[in-house]
């Protein structure tokens, strides 16, 4: 019989886990799973907002081909019928689909292939939600079909509207390098590794029933997020505190634990990985632009990729960006100064207390980091004689990228690539 499917997924985390380096978060629920499974350390969204992400990643293709290219407009928010998404494809070789928690796409489920749906934003609510759905297909488990089950939690999303007890101290905190070292960015972050623990706690109860109704040899499951967090410097930006998030597989007592995965990984590789992982690789769709990591899951092999993508229609102007293990290169086809932050964050403290930076921040045509030595991405190398081939090379393959995919982009601005130019 195939294996169940739980995906866990919550909102504007980042990588911001006890699993991953340089955080203050206490995830000790997904820490064990961590431990259980398959942790990909360098996993990047397609996008740096919920909505366009998460059907990145349910797709398998870039954003500007599944049509949803912007965040909450509505001459988008309609995804293109020809897109087969993931719960369609389970859909079609007989799981049962089924979603519970905060939805960020198309207001209808069944134009993803989702039977059943349920939203919600109170972790609490959903862990319920999500422990009935178990113990229901439990009781009628003989005559069921294998289950895929969705699981969005709100949190850590800002504002924090779902209450939680345990708040770290603030002075004890890590905090991120592209955020200043202020009262009220201390405050926020509080706030936001609070929000990570109520939801790490959710996560622990939707675990707990999985095990109570043994499903726990039976269940793939997976957990990841959309995009950066909701503070300056991240979400809705393609630095990578925005597009940088988890990723933890794991199939209890059927594939090996404990396992790193450190190579480059998109969230696009998620619907053919999990094709791969129920035994149906034939029924993978053959123009998609991630691919599976299942062999390196399941047998330690290399699958990763040599350079990942992102994109997002900004404010200002559209970005597109390149990254490769050391690299990343963003070309802003609106270049200007200052850096403005989507809605969720207007009127957050941290914001204000961060103005002058972000007022003053630079968006010049190309921007160009060697992410080793300069990881909050502060050294735009792009000028320097020294990175003249890095940035061609780049360049060329970015335009080679947008240019397989079709990006519509392409018709609007004019490129050159000799010389490393645009």
């Amino acid at each position: 019989m195939k294996p169940n499917i739980l995906l866990l997924q919550c909102h504007d985390l980042g990588n911001h886990l006890a699993c991953y380096p340089g955080n203050s978060a206490c995830t000790p629920n997904l820490d064990w799973l961590a431990t259980e499974g398959t942790v990909f350390e360098q996993h990047f969204a397609a996008s740096p907002v919920c909505n366009t992400s998460q059907e990145a990643m349910l797709s398998g293709l870039v954003p500007h081909r599944n049509r949803l290219v912007t965040h909450d407009s509505n001459d988008h928010r309609k995804v293109n019928p020809e897109v087969r998404f993931l719960p369609y494809l389970l859909q079609s070789v007989d799981y049962n689909t089924a979603f519970f928690g905060s939805w960020r796409g198309d207001d209808e489920f069944l134009n993803y292939g989702i039977e059943q749906g349920d939203k919600d934003s109170r972790c609490d609510r959903i862990a319920t939600k999500v422990t009935r759905y178990l113990q229901s297909h439990l009781r009628e488990q003989p005559k069921k079909k294998p289950f895929f089950l969705m699981v969005n939690f709100e949190l850590p999303y800002y504002a924090f509207t779902d209450p939680w007890s345990d708040v770290q101290r603030q002075e004890e905190m890590i905090l991120p390098g592209h955020l200043e070292d202020k009262p009220e960015v201390r405050a926020e972050m509080a706030q936001f590794y609070s929000g990570i623990s109520h939801m790490d706690a959710a996560v622990g109860q939707v675990l707990d029933a999985l095990w109570e109704c043994g499903f726990d040899e039976s269940t793939l499951v997976i957990f990841t997020s959309d995009c950066g967090i909701s503070m300056p410097i991240a979400k809705g930006t393609l630095y990578d505190p925005g597009i940088k998030i988890p990723l933890i597989i794991c199939w209890y007592k059927r594939l090996p634990s404990d396992q790193r995965c450190d190579a480059l990984t998109s969230s696009m590789d998620l619907l053919p990985t999990i094709m791969e992982a129920i035994g149906e690789p034939e029924r993978i769709p053959k123009d998609l632009d991630g691919h599976s990591l299942w062999p390196f899951i399941n047998r330690g092999e290399d699958v990763g990729h040599d350079y990942i993508f992102a994109e997002w229609y900004s404010f200002y102007g559209p970005i597109r960006a390149i990254r490769t293990t050391q690299y990343k290169l963003i070309r802003n086809f609106e270049p200007g100064v200052g850096l403005q932050i989507i809605a969720d964050m207007l009127h957050m403290p941290a914001r204000d207390a961060m103005w002058e930076l972000l007022c003053n921040w630079p968006r010049p045509e190309i921007e160009l980091y060697d992410l080793l030595q300069d990881p909050w991405e502060r050294n735009n190398l792009a000028g320097h004689l020294g990175a003249v081939e890095i940035k061609r090379v780049l360049i060329s393959e970015l335009y080679e990228w947008l240019s397989c995919t079709d990006d519509p982009i392409l018709n609007r601005y004019a490129w050159s690539v000799d010389q490393g130019r645009w």
